[in-house]
């Protein structure tokens, strides 16, 4: 599942539910909540799948973004004012209307494998200008 975001940094374009770390909360914790004030969905496991870093003007990360996959869930994916979900198969994951760096890192995610990965853009983040990714099983 992916959402389209509505608002917001990458409004209109496909990516997984997420969002910031609120003070006193783990990743975790913080992926748990997002998941169910994006779409309505209570997470019951999740599974680390990676940390990503995002760069453009600065030496220090803009973004640092947590991966995780879940398979246990409860609840069915509802729209909300940030998000419109929708299912997608494997072999058809709309990379055309994703941020560049997905494809790079994402198959490797649904493979079954863990990713670090450094991604540097311009400033807007219109253009991805170069990255570093390792994935390993």
């Amino acid at each position: 599942m992916l959402i389209r975001k509505k608002r917001g940094f990458g409004a209109g374009k496909y990516n997984g539910v997420g969002g910031r770390v609120e003070e006193g909360e783990s990743p975790e914790e913080a992926a748990v909540r997002e998941v169910l004030e994006e779409v309505g969905v209570r997470v019951l496991e999740l599974e680390p799948a990676g940390k990503l870093e995002f760069y453009s003007t600065s030496s220090r990360p803009d973004w640092v973004v947590y991966v995780y996959k879940s398979r246990r869930f409860e609840g069915e994916p509802r729209p909300s004012d940030e998000a419109e979900p929708r299912w997608f198969s494997v072999r058809s994951l709309p990379f055309e209307e994703m941020w560049a760096d997905d494809r790079l890192w994402l198959p490797h995610v649904l493979a079954g494998h863990r990713v670090k990965g450094r991604f540097w853009f311009n400033e807007d983040y219109s253009a991805l200008l170069r990255w570093e990714v390792e994935a390993e099983p």
